[in-house]
């Protein structure tokens, strides 16, 4: 008689899993993978019949192969599926998957792939981000991001790199985690304590972007899923960080406004740049003699970009490279020579996040933006037909606007550009969305161009009169007249700001008027 063959059923390959031979284990978890793939009737079975503890279980079993097959089948497990997500979180899989990550060797990349892959995946989860970090970022940071930067873990260049971003499995595996970094460092507050904290971070991902500056990567994903995680982790350092505490200056962070990866826009907004001196500071000094006696400004404000920073370490190392100043240099390289508009947005929500407020460093990093000519490149991407760089641009100049030199530069350079990204009023601007006729901004773009002209025209007449002179008046009139048919409470409000501000030029009233 021949032997009647037939594949088995799903609960039998779950019950392989536990077999005494590790060949069977291996195979069992590779038909898993091959059942899984794109089919989420057999994802949600498996959760059901108990697979995935199982499958953790065999990701710290002696025999590689085992392992290998066993993360690829969880791989495809959790794809696009945050039940079973959840459920790996529950069954230990983040901590399993961390020893996997240290235990893997540099030259066993296929395993290094499938393994970032699968953290990759289950990092989109909401509910896991926070978990990940715990439990799994100093294994992603020492294990793949340190050595593929070619950096040690004090942060210098180690003799033997284990990938370059233009080498194929090597690439991958590198996307792979800072893709799981970027989405890791979006879970909050705790999040970003510990990921700034975490050593070799910070300086892997800078030396990452700086090495691709000049090469094709530079618009790869890589380096965008590098500036993203510096972004966030760039968002509310001045009242985050201890650092922040200690050289805050007069209102603290507040006077700017600060971005996350994805646009979630911080707190603050207000006019000016930030606090303000106290009552005791502004009581008139007793003249002598001589006459009045004039106060040295603070050492803070007597930096203007030129020789070294005061009380800033030099080089900075880890964190400190955050918030040094010298670090608008790669940000500043990659809006120069990238032609990703996510990577753009990027370096733009950083710069815009570190000169936010009034606390030292966000003044010194405004200096240094001017220093480097980093306005002009700045004011060339509000011409980009990418509605969120545009936004991330015009909110980064509203913050550079708070330094006075900066401000008069703004004014005399940016406010065609900035003006010409209002909506016009039919007839006034080619098709009623905006000057350049291509392009129709969203609401969040449109309130982001009106607070930086905001910021532009405060205390500055010359920047007004060029405001009416590039047609701003009738644009900001238009979108506070439309408030019922197209213009939301937000962007209303924004308009009108710009407008109570030019109006406070009692001077230019009459020139308003015609």
């Amino acid at each position: 008689r021949e032997l009647g063959w037939r594949d088995p059923d799903l609960l039998e390959v779950i019950q392989m899993l536990q077999h005494n031979l590790p060949s069977i284990q291996g195979n069992a978890a590779a038909y898993l993978q091959h059942l899984c793939y794109r089919d989420s009737n057999i994802k949600t079975e498996v959760r059901r019949l108990g697979g995935i503890p199982l499958l953790v279980d065999l990701l710290g079993h002696p025999k590689a192969d085992v392992q290998k097959n066993a993360c690829g089948s969880l791989k495809n497990l959790v794809y696009g599926n945050d039940d079973n997500k959840k459920a790996l979180r529950q069954a230990g899989g983040v901590p399993a998957l961390a020893t996997l990550l240290r235990r893997t060797g540099d030259a066993e990349l296929q395993e290094l792939a499938t393994t970032t892959g699968l953290l990759w995946n289950l990092s989109s989860c909401e509910a896991l981000k926070m978990a990940m970090v715990t439990d799994a970022l100093s294994a992603l940071v020492a294990s793949v991001v340190v050595p593929c930067a070619g950096l040690a873990r004090d942060g210098e260049s180690a003799s033997a790199p284990l990938a370059s971003p233009t080498q194929g499995i090597q690439s991958q595996v590198l996307r792979n985690a800072t893709g799981c970094l970027r989405n890791m460092s979006s879970a909050g507050e705790e999040a970003r304590r510990q990921m700034r904290e975490c050593d070799g971070l910070v300086e892997s991902l800078l030396h990452i972007i700086e090495t691709c500056l000049d090469t094709e990567d530079v618009g790869g994903k890589v380096v965008e899923n590098c500036v993203c995680v510096l972004r966030n982790l760039s968002y509310r350092l001045a009242a985050e960080t201890l650092r922040g505490h200690d050289w805050a200056s007069g209102g603290g962070s507040g006077g700017g406004t600060s971005a996350q990866d994805g646009g979630a826009a911080g707190p603050g907004g207000g006019g000016g740049a930030g606090g303000g001196r106290t009552g005791r500071a502004r009581q008139k000094e007793k003249p002598s003699c001589w006459g009045k006696k004039r106060k040295k400004k603070p050492l803070d404000e007597q930096w203007d970009g030129v020789g070294p920073i005061p009380e800033c370490p030099d080089p900075p190392r880890g964190p400190e490279r955050l918030f040094h100043p010298s670090v608008v240099n790669p940000y500043l390289g990659l809006l120069k020579k990238c032609a990703n508009p996510a990577t753009l947005e990027g370096a733009a929500g950083a710069l815009q996040n570190l000169a936010a407020g009034g606390w030292k460093l966000s003044k010194y990093v405004r200096a240094m933006v001017r220093r480097e000519k980093g306005l002009p490149v700045l004011v060339e991407l509000l011409r980009m037909d990418s509605d969120r760089v545009v936004c991330a641009v015009a909110t980064a100049l509203r913050n550079m606007a708070m330094d006075v030199l900066s401000k008069e530069l703004i004014g005399k350079y940016a406010m065609r550009d900035l003006v010409q990204r209002l909506p016009a009023a039919r007839g006034a601007g080619g098709n009623g969305n905006n000057g350049h006729g291509e392009m129709c901004a969203s609401e969040d773009t449109v309130a982001a161009v009106c607070c930086a002209l905001n910021e532009v025209t405060t205390q500055n007449m010359e920047n007004a009169k060029a405001l009416r002179d590039a047609g701003g008046i009738e644009r900001l009139v238009h979108v506070t007249r439309g408030r019922t048919d197209r213009f939301s409470p937000k962007v209303v409000k924004a308009a009108a700001q710009v407008l109570s501000t030019l109006w406070q030029y009692r001077d230019l009233r009459a020139l308003y008027k015609k």
